[in-house]
């Protein structure tokens, strides 16, 4: 005999204030089962690594499971429905050999003596069509499901797909808001970082400038060297600030490619070579054939910014030669820069990558935008690679980065 149901329960939902998905499903897992009086009743994610979650559970009498234990989705009655091989609505399970069959092998993986005699499932669909998983409602007889209990189904999962929507619509939502925060947050730091870091090339300037005019010092080549060097210093801060938040803003709409890493390394050093023989310097450069994947003016800027680095780390400690190299590890290419400089203290290592910092040698010479490490840093973290710094066995140091090898 049919059982009617009223809209009056249906609409029993919109009296409770839901809070979070967990209610959702609660309630409408509990709602189903009063509803309809069977002896089980699950609300089911189906979760990307392949497990069926009993997110929802509610029972009548000693069966099995509880909430948040989990199965293998392939163990899962639902499973052969979506094969398929079952209708959605079975009075007697025993009448359809694949979800009997199915039946039989999840009854020995629970370990219970009983069977699940009847079965009718409906679909928890977001929005967009995606599946989140499953309202099943069992019984431990054969049992006919009447069109208002199959329609209360479909109804009750209909609004459960939305009420998952829509809060993860809201968290989506909160963390975007938080993400503008940190945004915004970053931005003002990093005005007043860029204040900082300005004013002393500015004040240098301007000092001299007011001497030299004041005729307390003489504008000879000497002074005005130093001015020109300073007004470079802020030039190249201002530039390296901005290519880092161009950096930023892009590296995740950049479009990667297969680069062959050792082809750029050995391209970098004819390039870098003059302006290293310039400060005395010798660049060479070790490689093996490897390939990466990464847009290629992001790796020429990497090994640009590093060999800039160890420059200007290796005249002032009175070193000779700069390495540019490139090795495989089992899983990894390893790329990067080592020096026979004055290498780097111990407390100083975790640092050398934060904005703005500079090292013993760059703070002493006046040099550097403190960016540029900072800047090959993001373009690492871009491609899912790590970045260190260490010393090298020359006593300088050796910064790399090991990057996933292209496929």
């Amino acid at each position: 005999m049919e059982r009617s149901i009223g809209l009056a329960e249906i609409g029993e939902l919109g009296t409770r204030a839901l809070a979070s998905s967990a209610e959702a499903i609660a309630t409408v897992c509990e709602l189903a089962h009063r509803t309809t009086g069977v002896d089980l009743t699950i609300v089911s994610e189906v979760t990307d690594d392949g497990r069926y979650v009993f997110r929802g559970f509610e029972k009548r009498g000693g069966g099995p499971g509880q909430r948040d234990a989990a199965i293998p989705y392939e163990w899962s009655l639902c499973s052969r429905i979506h094969a398929g091989e079952s209708p959605a609505t079975v009075p007697d399970t025993r009448d359809v050999p694949a979800l009997w069959h199915q039946w039989l092998r999840l009854k020995e993986g629970l370990g219970v003596e009983w069977d699940i005699l009847a079965f009718c499932t409906r679909d928890v669909r977001l929005p967009d069509g995606g599946l989140f998983g499953t309202l099943c409602v069992h019984h431990l007889e054969p049992r006919q499901f009447s069109a208002d209990e199959q329609a209360l189904l479909e109804v009750l999962a209909r609004l459960l797909g939305q009420e998952l929507w829509r809060e993860r619509a809201r968290v989506e939502l909160a963390d975007a808001l938080a993400a503008l925060d940190a945004a915004e947050e970053r931005r003002v730091e990093l005005v007043e970082e860029l204040r900082h870091e300005l004013r002393a090339p500015l004040q240098v300037i301007d000092g001299y400038a007011e001497a030299m005019l004041d005729q307390v010092v003489a504008a000879d080549d000497d002074h005005l060297t130093l001015v020109r060097r300073e007004a470079g210093r802020a030039a190249q801060l201002l530039d390296d600030l901005a290519e880092l938040a161009r950096l930023e803003a892009r590296a995740a709409s950049e479009e990667p490619t297969i680069v062959a890493a050792d082809e750029t390394a050995l391209e970098m050093r004819e390039r870098l070579a003059p302006l290293a023989e310039a400060a005395g310097i010798e660049l060479v450069a070790e490689v093996i054939p490897a390939a990466v994947l990464l847009p290629r003016k992001r790796l020429e800027q990497y090994f640009v910014n590093l060999v800039r680095n160890a420059l200007r780390a290796v005249e002032q400690g009175r070193g000779s030669r700069i390495t540019i190299f490139v090795r495989r590890e089992p899983a990894a290419v390893v790329i990067g820069v080592e020096d026979d400089g004055p290498g780097i203290a111990p407390d100083e290592l975790p640092r050398v990558f934060e904005r703005f910092y500079r090292g013993g040698a760059g703070r002493e010479s006046g040099s550097g935008s403190g960016l540029g490490l900072t800047i090959a840093r993001r373009i690492v973290e871009a491609t899912h690679g790590e970045i260190g710094a260490e010393p090298s066995p020359g006593g300088g140091a050796r910064i790399f980065a090991r990057l996933p090898p292209a496929p």
